[in-house]
């Protein structure tokens, strides 16, 4: 008798519940089948040997398949009705995660960049210059914003953020003509 009271309010949940699960079904085979796609084009490989190792293959699949767990999600939803309040909470916390995961990119260049604005305008390293910096000591060879590199009494090159060089003791051993 309760079942006869809200027919509409139950087929609803069921439709919700299968969209929902349909979209979650789709966007694992979907992402498998996008991924043997996406490897037969060997984008990957190519790009290693253009000397860029990023796995475009596997970020493209897991995109296809975020996104259709998002549509399936959103669209049970709607059968739901509780499509507005939640997609309003969805693409909040989709823009939030967003917001979070750019300025955590950011930790590190932000004070590079600003201690490389210092050395520069300070005038502590100059390329040509033979320092010691910690337990580094060479030629400084390169220098940007955000690194400086030097080569050392061995032969190797060390790359240094400049907020390394910038905290450490710079000692001046003389400048190279």
């Amino acid at each position: 008798m309760a079942f006869t009271l809200y027919p509409d309010v139950l087929t609803n949940i069921v439709a919700g519940i299968l969209i929902i699960g349909f979209g979650i079904f789709a966007g694992n085979i979907l992402s498998v089948v996008a991924k043997k796609v996406f490897q037969s084009f060997e984008i990957d490989r190519i790009l290693l040997d253009l000397g860029l190792r990023f796995p475009v293959e596997e970020l493209l699949a897991a995109l296809i398949k975020y996104g259709l767990y998002l549509v399936g999600l959103l669209f049970g939803l709607a059968f739901l009705k509780l499509d507005q309040i939640l997609l309003s909470i969805v693409l909040f916390s989709i823009l939030g995660l967003l917001l979070l995961f750019i300025l955590l990119s950011f930790r590190d260049f932000i004070p590079n960049f600003i201690a490389g604005l210092t050395i520069y305008f300070k005038g502590k390293l100059r390329l040509g210059d033979i320092v010691e910096i910690d337990t580094i000591e060479g030629k400084v060879i390169h220098m940007d914003m955000l690194e400086a590199k030097i080569r050392t009494t061995d032969g190797d090159v060390v790359i240094m953020p400049n907020v390394l060089a910038l905290k450490g003791i710079i000692i001046k051993k003389r400048k190279m003509p």
